[in-house]
């Protein structure tokens, strides 16, 4: 395959989306900051801290070979299995609000899941392009992405953290519909997978009191329902153009984790319905450029990684921007890019560095798709 440069309509929305999200960040966070540390730049420096991490790692990814991707496909995924192992034991693992889901490395802490996730795109894709052949097979071609799938899954829920395990899944059954799995193996998986969610929800109280509270905020406007109906004012109080950058009210101790979970209705706020559908415009294009690269390199493997990340991210935002505007139940996803958290900004800054590599070998003016064989798995009984 021949290398070209990367794709810089990526790399420039990828820049926007984490500028963005820095000044939103300090401007979400300096109430929250000064209440608790005294100094309104606290989460700021620290979120600029893995920016520039996730930067040096962006770049280093970018350009590195195709061979190297492959070789650290394995190795990755054990080291995934083995972090999310580490943070289930107790003594191991930091609880935070009843959830174990960080490792404490000091002056930073971890969340494992948050690389799980990359780690299952590149296995899958790897496991999808081997068995590339016998994908209508369902025992043969489409087990053994779901086995992986399933491991990772199995251990983000002891955390438990639902929000991350979905986004797996959905990552997962992107790639097999990009690889070509028969649609009715598709259908039957995508049931299945809902009607265990609608069960992993049932059988736990607090999940169950947040998907009621979706259905009606008001019911407990003081406890469930609090972080969505503080969403919704901000939403309202924004308008169309926005207080202005920095002159949002509900930080100030309204709305909830502002600067992470929420950190969307402080944009609404701030930078009103023009600017908030600019932050979607810049997912939707990112999405689209992963996608673009994905049909358009003449590798298998390298085009499933390039969807699976595009999914990754996509879910990602979806997830959150649903939450935040009451259109999903509340799951704890940060909004890529933008939220604060330096896991999530470093894992996410690495796989479009993954990606950006991948786009340095598309196909520009050949037929998009001539070398992915077989486009479609032969249709042989499963």
């Amino acid at each position: 395959m021949r290398r070209h440069r990367p794709d810089f309509t990526l790399f420039f929305i990828v820049l926007c989306l984490v500028g963005g999200g820095l000044t939103m960040v300090y401007s979400a966070s300096n109430i929250t900051a000064i209440n608790d540390y005294g100094r309104p730049s606290y989460f700021f420096v620290r979120q600029c801290i893995w920016a520039v991490l996730g930067l040096a790692v962006m770049v280093l990814l970018m350009n590195q070979s195709t061979a190297g991707l492959r070789r650290m496909v394995k190795p990755l995924f054990l080291f995934s299995l083995i972090l999310l192992v580490a943070v289930a034991i107790p003594q191991i693992g930091t609880t935070v609000n009843g959830a174990r889901r960080w490792l404490d490395l000091g002056p930073l802490s971890l969340q494992p899941s948050e690389l799980s996730i990359l780690a299952v795109i590149l296995y899958v894709s790897y496991l999808l392009e081997k068995n590339g052949d016998r994908l209508a097979d369902f025992r043969a071609g489409t087990v053994p992405p779901l086995v992986i799938a399933g491991l990772v899954f199995g251990l983000i829920m002891l955390e438990p953290d639902l929000g991350t395990g979905m986004i797996v899944l959905g990552s997962t059954l992107c790639m097999l519909f990009l690889a070509g799995i028969p649609l009715r193996h598709l259908i039957t998986l995508g049931t299945a997978g809902a009607a265990g969610i609608v069960l992993l929800i049932l059988v736990e109280p607090y999940r169950l009191s947040r998907l009621m509270v979706f259905l009606n905020p008001w019911k407990d406007p003081l406890g469930e329902g609090y972080h969505v109906i503080q969403s919704f004012y901000a939403f309202a109080s924004g308008g169309w153009l926005g207080r202005g950058l920095g002159y949002g009210v509900g930080k100030f101790l309204w709305v909830p984790m502002p600067h992470t979970d929420f950190i969307f209705a402080v944009i609404a706020e701030e930078l009103g319905v023009v600017g908030s559908i600019g932050v979607v415009g810049l997912f939707a294009l990112y999405v689209w450029r992963g996608l673009w690269i994905s049909m358009h390199v003449p590798d298998r493997f390298l085009s499933l990684v390039a969807g699976g990340i595009s999914a990754m991210i996509g879910l990602s935002a979806f997830v959150n921007l649903g939450a935040v505007t009451g259109l999903l139940p509340v799951t704890g996803i940060p909004l890529p890019f933008i939220s604060y958290g330096g896991s999530s900004l470093l894992i996410k800054m690495a796989a479009t560095g993954i990606l950006l590599n991948i786009s340095r070998y598309t196909l520009q003016n050949e037929n998009p798709r001539a070398d992915l064989t077989p486009t479609r798995p032969s249709r042989r009984p499963a």
